[in-house]
């Protein structure tokens, strides 16, 4: 049982020979007998994805040969059995699905994946055993009714596509999202029901006067697109998309009507 190294963010492929000499010789050093090897170029630091008796790795070396960060498949049969042993304190009973063994900066993580009746659990422990992170999906018999209760009195029926919860530092919030009135919603919570942060799409005679006014002076020619509100306990601000042809702006105002900040797309 392995865990997929699909992370994918902005890198560009490149092939062995333009790597430089200092970087492919601290790989081939360690890993020699590594096979279907692909390197790329990511933020200055030169990525390879490699297998070693059939298991995927992920080695990350910056320009001097350094090993940067390195994730590697696990067998179950290789999981620590402390780090087991901090499963079975949140959950007593699983099958493991997927493992993997993250090393960065002289840390390592072990990072595990189940499902029990098609619910996610995803952990991260250390390697002396200490949960660092906890994720798993909720049922809808599992959302705090406090935490229904707030969503039903200030913004109406939440029709939910996904309820999550998530213990990091001895904190546990709890993210739903799903429609109301057909619009989407996305809240996080604490575990006390108190909102962290909400946001959702908006329809035109939503969206407050004062900002369709600045729009309309400052905008002209260009049509509302999507409509967003994001609010949390110190502020709320309102992320309005225009187009007119090609050109999309984005546009963030304050509750004054004010832009906060803006790009423009051609």
């Amino acid at each position: 049982m392995f865990l997929l190294l699909t992370a994918k963010i902005f890198a560009q492929d490149i092939s062995q020979r333009n790597v430089p000499a200092v970087v492919f010789n601290a790989f081939q050093l360690k890993y020699g007998n590594a096979s279907d090897v692909e390197w790329r170029l990511e933020k200055g630091n030169y990525r390879v994805n490699f297998e070693v008796n059939g298991k995927d790795h992920e080695l990350r070396l910056d320009d001097r040969g350094k090993i940067v960060k390195h994730e590697q498949d696990l067998y179950v049969s290789e999981i620590p059995k402390v780090v087991l042993e901090t499963i079975q304190k949140k959950v007593p009973f699983f099958d493991v699905e997927n493992a993997g063994k993250i090393t960065e900066n002289g840390k390592t993580t072990f990072e595990i994946n189940f499902e029990i009746d098609d619910k996610g659990h995803d952990f991260w422990i250390d390697e002396k055993g200490k949960l660092l992170k906890y994720e798993k999906e909720l049922k809808r018999n599992e959302i705090p009714g406090l935490i229904g209760s707030n969503i039903t009195t200030n913004f109406g029926n939440l029709d939910i596509d996904n309820a999550e919860l998530t213990e990091e530092n001895g904190k546990v919030i709890y993210h739903l999202s799903g429609e109301i009135n057909d619009m989407d919603h996305e809240f996080i919570f604490t575990e006390k029901a108190k909102i962290i942060k909400h946001s959702q799409d908006l329809r035109k005679n939503e969206i407050p006067a004062v900002i369709l006014s600045t729009i309309n002076e400052k905008f002209q020619g260009y049509e509302i697109h999507v409509a967003e509100l994001e609010e949390d306990s110190t502020a709320s601000f309102y992320d309005i998309q225009l187009r007119k042809s090609k050109e999309k702006v984005t546009l963030m105002f304050n509750h004054k009507g004010e832009i906060m900040n803006s790009t423009k797309k051609q």
